[in-house]
């Protein structure tokens, strides 16, 4: 509590410190450009589509699929026409950048059935229920696209629990989930679930809605937490016949099996009932809705239908109805508003008209980065052909003084480059800067090393979407400080190793330093093409300079200055980024407050949704409670501040193992100043977007831009690409660091062991010829990634890889406070904590913060057992604790 205190005393203050003496950049972040992209085929020849109302809706295997519906191809049902519902399927097909109707085969669904639930996954399109001439339907099946057979192929479902129709479908992977919807005139509070995954997949009853609706929006979207069900809006009949319209929003959250009454539906000022419109997940965080009913002629009609259901004479019947007639054949259409809802903000903002009549009763779908609204009613008993599309602008605010500024950086970076490089004329020089380099820019450069671009960028966008629970992952630094300095750093300073994995050598064998070392090297590999594609994803999108230019520019000026001037240039760089993302950050912080005027409802908004708890004491391991970001990030820190090459190298960098000590305490120090500074930025953007709805961007895909986002288009030009320089600085820095902490294990631990003859101008040369062909495959890597879209298989590579570094910690473990440990025991431990970690992964859900640490202990556990029945002889003098 007291804490949570001094955190609402720190933002408190900040806010008091600045008075209202600039403005933020005011431009329009979202826009959508809305066109009628095609129409619904002709049924017949030289006849117009009526279009069709309530279809099932969905994409797949490359096509959109419209199938069923209803219309009145007859006339007005009013003047007697009769609802017709149909069966008929249309497949659109994208190529390239245009759109054709293409035959199927099967151009029939088996049931004609309308206002049914669809949603699109994996292995197709779900549809659920509907309304069909004989009733309500429970019926539930599959649509899939066969582009070889062009044909629409049919899976049957287990049937829904109960008929429903007007219901809303969501899904979260392969779990359907139906919520609301109406079933014998009635509203329906039903929630079920389908697990597409199962063998023998059931039907499973949630907890149900809170209110009894149909017609309501159901989106599935992330909180910054983890995926919820969003039911939006929506309407309820009642006894008297004059239905209960909704502004109410609904969350479920499937990991508490809880409901939760959010922020209703508005335009920040007013509140407004809707329902029957349509809706999408968008970007990381963002739920658009779109077109809807707000009711108001819809009571009337409902009243003139009470009304009539009660006239005591005809004449008054006659009256009447002629009256609703009128009123229906004046409609003017449905409402055309287009919001936006941030599920981390709990923010409405109104940010657009739809150009054309509004659609309701129909599905709309999210097609690539496109929005896609297929026919439905524009009035009553008016049906459209019309298929409206959607594109989302996204409008780079990188203004020609920022552009102006950020190339003047980047001469600036690469003229100071040269003046850090001096001669590097041995390997001592290359890997250790000739044991020159000051402690206090060591040790800005140890802190330097892990405040990349991804860190600059994620950790605010972590507390924005969550909360503080994180805060001691990062303070574990400084707890695991002297157990590194007391235990670690004299180890690597006294036997005057260049690779951390040396004294795993002269410990144990060089087999446990081999396997050691490869892991390492597979990990920064993998770590660097994220460290170069991830800020370069980021700074295309705000800034909108080619991807291609981003990468290239980082990769290039990163390889020519590593290979140059080795570890001494990429220390003192360092300590150059860290001054500008520092003072940068320290501007926002003391920037941000200004914005925010409505304190006292943004205290109660930080409050109600707990963005300021930092101790979660629960036990549970499979979530950041405060038990596992404290051991994991005691075993994340142990591994990174006592093994990792890139912070060991910058121990060996100083004159002496007293300044190697310092740089390690300034280093670990400095993330506590920071530590505060990022996680109150992260507070700062919730406040700051949550009263400033309209200025998100709903085209970010990755909530890490949030950050970048408000640089650009919030910060006064000039500022904007000064930091973005700066976030530039940090990704080269890192990438730089990684080069070079690579090419220094695959020149000790690899090339001069297998080559022990070669001289040390070989070995200089062999360094730099290893920098560079690191540097260009990254390079190609992030260019490869960045166009085919495989980022995310990379992540989970580096996943898989992060689950095995655990082993290395443990060795160091073992080698350092054990006596009875031997190489092959070490090395069997190793590969035993390999594959616990696979099946700790595989079949578990411990939190990923965990992996570190189950990898450090399996492998002490197993590397003793096995070091006592494969003992070792061997000289320890000097290479344990023990004297």
């Amino acid at each position: 509590m007291q804490l949570k205190i001094l955190i609402f005393s720190f933002l408190s203050c900040l806010h008091f410190m600045w008075l209202p003496t600039a403005h933020a950049q005011d431009q329009k972040a979202n826009e959508i450009v809305w066109t009628d992209l095609t129409h619904l085929p002709s049924p017949a020849s030289g006849q117009k589509h009526p279009g069709v109302a309530g279809a099932f809706t969905g994409v797949h295997n490359g096509v959109m699929i419209v199938a069923g519906g209803v219309n009145f191809p007859k006339g007005m049902p009013w003047e007697g026409g009769k609802k017709a519902y149909q069966d008929a399927i249309y497949v659109l097909k994208k190529n390239s950048d245009s759109y054709e109707w293409i035959a199927s085969k099967t151009a029939h669904l088996k049931e004609k059935t309308a206002y049914g639930a669809s949603v699109s996954v994996t292995d197709g399109i779900v549809c659920l229920g509907g309304e069909q001439e004989a009733g309500m339907s429970k019926c539930a099946f599959l649509m899939q696209w066969d582009a070889v057979k062009n044909d629409v192929i049919f899976k049957a479902l287990p049937d829904m629990p109960v008929a429903l129709a007007n219901a809303g479908a969501t899904s979260i992977g392969n779990v359907v989930y139906l919520a609301g919807g109406e079933s014998n005139g009635k509203a329906s509070n039903g929630f079920f679930a389908l697990n597409l995954s199962e063998t023998s997949p059931k039907w499973q009853i949630l907890p149900s809605l809170q209110v009894a609706m149909s017609h309501p929006v159901v989106v599935a979207q992330n909180n910054g937490k983890h995926f919820n069900i969003y039911v939006i809006g929506g309407r309820s009949a009642t006894a008297t016949g004059i239905s209960d319209l909704h502004s109410s929003n609904f969350s479920y959250d499937p990991t508490e099996r809880k409901w939760q009454k959010l922020s209703d539906i508005g335009d920040g000022k007013t509140v407004t009932t809707w329902s029957a419109g349509t809706g999408v997940a968008n970007g990381a965080s963002y739920i658009v809705l779109i077109g809807g009913d707000k009711g108001n002629v819809f009571h009337q009609i409902e009243t003139y239908n009470a009304q009539i259901a009660k006239a005591e004479t005809v004449e008054l019947k006659q009256k009447l109805q002629a009256e609703k007639v009128k009123l229906l054949t004046s409609h003017q259409g449905f409402n055309k508003d287009v919001y936006l809802y941030n599920t981390i903000t709990d923010a409405w903002a109104k940010i657009g008209e739809l150009a054309g009549p509004a659609q309701v009763t129909t599905t709309a779908v999210k097609w690539g980065n496109d929005i896609f609204i297929p026919s439905g009613e524009i009035r009553p008993g008016v049906r459209t052909p019309v298929i409206t599309k959607g594109s989302i602008q996204n409008k780079p605010f990188f203004s020609w003084i920022d552009t102006a500024v950020l190339v003047i950086c980047f001469l600036l970076m690469t003229a100071g480059r040269f003046i850090f490089t001096g001669k590097t004329n041995n390997t001592d020089d290359y890997f250790k800067g000739g044991e020159r380099i000051p402690q206090w820019a060591a040790g800005i450069s140890i802190f330097g090393a892990k405040l990349s671009a991804i860190t600059f960028m994620g950790i605010p966008a972590k507390t924005y979407g969550t909360d503080w629970t994180y805060f001691f992952l990062l303070m574990t630094i400084i707890m695991v400080m002297p157990l590194v300095a007391n235990y670690f750093i004299p180890f690597y300073r006294r036997l005057h190793v260049t690779s951390a994995y040396e004294y795993l050598g002269k410990r144990f064998n060089y087999g446990s330093r081999v396997m050691a070392s490869a892991l390492y090297v597979l990990l920064q590999i993998g770590r660097m093409g994220i460290v170069v594609l991830l800020p370069s994803i980021a700074l295309t999108l705000v800034t909108g300079i080619d991807i291609n230019i981003c990468i290239i520019m980082i990769g290039a000026i990163s390889i020519f200055f590593t290979v140059k001037g080795g570890i001494e240039a990429v220390i003192w760089v360092e300590v150059i980024q860290v001054l500008i993302l520092a003072s940068g950050a320290l501007f926002c912080l003391f920037y941000l407050p200004f914005h925010i005027k409505d304190w006292n409802s943004g205290i109660t908004a930080i409050n109600n949704a707990e963005k300021l708890k930092v101790f979660d004491f629960r036990f549970d391991f499979t979530e950041p409670t405060f038990w596992v970001v404290v051991i994991g990030g005691l075993a994340i820190n142990l591994l990174t501040y006592g093994t990792d090459q890139t912070t060991v190298q910058r121990y060996l960098t100083t004159k002496s193992e007293k300044e190697s000590i310092k740089s390690l305490k300034l280093g670990a120090w400095l993330t506590l100043p920071s530590t505060l500074v990022f996680f109150s930025i992260g507070t700062l953007l919730f406040l700051f977007f949550r009263e400033h709805p309209q200025q998100v961007n709903m085209a970010l895909n990755d909530q890490d831009n949030i950050f970048p986002w408000y640089i650009v288009s919030q910060l006064p030009a000039g500022l904007s690409g000064l930091l973005i320089a700066g976030i530039f600085a940090a990704a080269m820095s890192s990438t730089e660091a990684s080069m070079n902490s690579t090419a220094t294990l695959l020149t000790t631990d690899f090339y001069q062991k297998l080559r022990p003859e070669v001289t040390p101008k070989q070995t200089l040369f062999f360094a730099r010829t290893a920098t560079l062909f690191l540097g260009i495959f990254v390079t190609c890597i992030a260019l490869y990634m960045a166009h085919k879209g495989v980022s995310s298989l990379w992540d989970k590579f580096n996943t898989i890889l992060g689950l095995f570094t655990g082993c290395i910690g443990g060795a160091f473990i073992l080698g350092i406070f054990t006596k009875k440990a031997s190489g092959n025991g070490v090395m069997a431990g190793m590969a035993i904590s390999c594959v616990t970690q696979i099946v700790i992964q595989q079949y578990t859900d411990i939190h990923l913060l965990m992996y570190a640490f189950t990898g450090l202990l399996s492998c002490v556990i197993f590397g003793y057992i096995f070091s006592l029945f494969m003992p070792a002889e061997r000289d320890l003098s000097g290479l344990t604790i023990y004297k």
